[in-house]
């Protein structure tokens, strides 16, 4: 019997883990998939440079800047129906972004797009770090960091294929279309199978806190997405200088409604601990070598005048090596999972550096041959180091403020991306001017992954401070006594009926919701004699006052 239900829950975890990560790698792949579309949209749409420019930019900038918006939205009214309200609107606006008559219209559905992407990613992570005990929690983090590495790297190869079979004459609409199937069965799965769970010391929504996060944010991503293309100008550099008179006024507004008692967009207590304040700053080091792939994909094209299709088969090798450490990584001992992020940050840059000597050594076409197993070591440590290093920041922050770490955590890693294809972009493209050929890309190249790789190597070193500081508070932490688990909230308006069944799981308290018996929590249940259902004959361990007998 144990083993049927432990075989049970265990089906459900899959369920779950599969219905929040197929919209993700949706919003994932919309971040690339348009990069290839760009020359269709120029022809069907009759759409200038600037305008396909801003097609791609459009979404990355509202969904960077929405991502801890979304993630206290969940924590405050649930993070199921905000995963579900976001996977509504980001299935909508891909239908739009479809049917789109003209640029103008693609553009304004992108950025609800992003808005819609980024209600959903924050309750994917809240929702992991809530149901899973910190044992399970490796494990779901690694299939969240294969999703987005696979969506990120097959980019290219779905879209390409899309446009080349260009099913019904739709052509590139197809790229947008593919969102509506999973949107859809993602939206109707959710609400029977994720359990809802939100954070209880959260009363109201900071609004003064959403406006001035969201202005902050603004001013660094919107320079960073199209400062290169508009040449700097003056009024452009100077919104990046308000930036951190935004961010200074967004932390005394924080710190002045958390000591009036209400709650803040940002719980500024959690950057007390060094671990999350270190591993934030990691995260934003490492996403920077996201931009690798936007820079392979020009060389490939505009330097070696590979196909958009072909030069994404040439990511095939990178992405197997990244799908097999983010599988790996988890099964590892914990000891060795305590090492992923540092030594997996640490890989990459040596994969980058290999890339940089493989480029200099050969430069031509053939060099692929030795280009691509180079790069191979990219892939496996950005997929050891990415999901551990989101478990590592993680863990140790309390239950009630998953949705918005959750929330800070992606909005670091979507900031450091954007500030690497700024800030390598630019050192690329002023190293390439206005020359063409192999050998001047496979130059501007080479200066792009040494770039990549100091920064792969300060990701390294700061992953690596941080989880020394986490490692010491877990274990003062694992002194201390258990708290009692909470009560149980009551139902309200009579709905608790109609939703998840509840069930008594082993020191969750109230957030424990069917199916989120996961196997470890009932392995527990029934490993502990209190947890066990008394019999008739059984006696209770302590004597306490009797019961009187119920009249016949």
């Amino acid at each position: 019997m144990i083993s049927t239900a432990a075989a049970s829950t265990r089906r459900a975890a899959v369920a779950v883990l599969a219905t929040l990560f197929a919209p993700i790698f949706m919003v994932i792949l919309d971040v690339f998939i348009v990069n290839v579309a760009a020359p269709s949209l120029r022809t069907e749409l009759h759409a200038s440079a600037g305008e396909v420019q801003w097609v791609v930019a459009a979404y990355v900038l509202t969904y960077a800047v929405s991502l801890i918006t979304g993630g206290r939205l969940g924590d405050l009214y649930g993070r199921r129906r905000v995963f579900r309200v976001g996977v509504a609107a980001f299935t909508v606006t891909s239908a739009l972004c479809a049917a789109a008559p003209s640029p103008t219209v693609l553009v304004l559905a992108r950025l609800l797009q992003g808005v819609g992407g980024a209600l959903m990613w924050p309750q994917v992570l809240a929702i992991i770090q809530v149901e899973f005990a910190p044992a399970e929690r490796p494990r779901a983090f690694g299939i969240q960091g294969l999703v987005q590495g696979l969506a990120a790297v097959s980019g290219q190869i779905i879209g390409g294929a899309l446009i080349t079979l260009d099913a019904f004459g739709l052509g590139w609409r197809w790229v947008f279309l593919i969102n509506l199937p999973v949107g859809l069965a993602a939206f109707v799965a959710a609400a029977h199978l994720l359990p809802e769970s939100r954070a209880d010391g959260v009363r109201r929504l900071d609004f003064g806190g959403v406006a001035l996060a969201t202005l902050a944010l603004l001013l660094v991503v919107f320079p960073a997405i199209d400062g290169r293309s508009l040449g700097w100008p003056v009024w452009l550099s100077g919104a990046l200088a308000l930036a951190p008179l935004a961010a200074v006024s967004f932390v005394t507004l924080e710190r002045r409604v958390a000591a009036r008692g209400d709650s803040p967009l940002v719980r500024l207590s959690l950057f007390e601990q060094r671990g999350f304040r270190v591993g934030v700053l990691a995260a934003v080091a490492l996403y920077n070598v996201v931009s690798f792939f936007l820079l392979l994909s020009i060389y490939l094209q505009d330097g070696l005048g590979m196909s958009a299709i072909d030069s994404g088969l040439a990511f095939t090798p990178l992405a197997v090596a990244f799908a097999s450490a983010s599988i790996l990584g988890p099964r590892a001992s914990e000891r060795v999972r305590a090492q992923l992020p540092h030594a997996g940050a640490a890989l990459a840059a040596a994969g980058l550096l290999t890339t940089l000597l493989a480029v200099q050594t050969a430069g031509v076409r053939p060099a692929l041959a030795l280009l691509i197993p180079a790069m191979v070591p990219v892939g496996a440590g950005m997929g050891l180091a990415i999901p551990s290093l989101i478990n590592l920041v993680l863990r140790t922050v309390p239950i009630a403020d998953a949705g918005a770490a959750s929330g800070m955590l992606t909005t670091s890693q979507q900031v450091g991306n954007v500030l690497g294809v700024a800030i390598v972009g630019s050192i690329f493209f002023a190293e390439l001017g206005a020359r063409s050929g192999t050998g001047p890309y496979g130059d501007a190249f080479s200066l792009g992954l040494a770039v990549q790789a100091g920064l792969a190597l300060l990701a390294a070193a700061l992953v690596f401070r941080a989880r020394v500081r986490t490692s010491a508070v877990e274990r003062a932490a694992a002194a201390e006594p258990l708290p009692a688990p909470a009560a149980p909230r009551p139902p309200r308006h009579g709905r608790a009926a109609l939703g998840p069944r509840r069930l008594p799981l082993v020191g969750r308290g109230e957030h424990a919701a069917h199916p989120a018996a996961w196997p470890h929590r009932f392995d527990a249940a029934v490993a502990r004699p209190e947890h066990r259902p008394a019999t008739r004959r059984s006696k209770p361990a302590q004597p306490g006052p009797r019961r009187p007998a119920p009249c016949d």
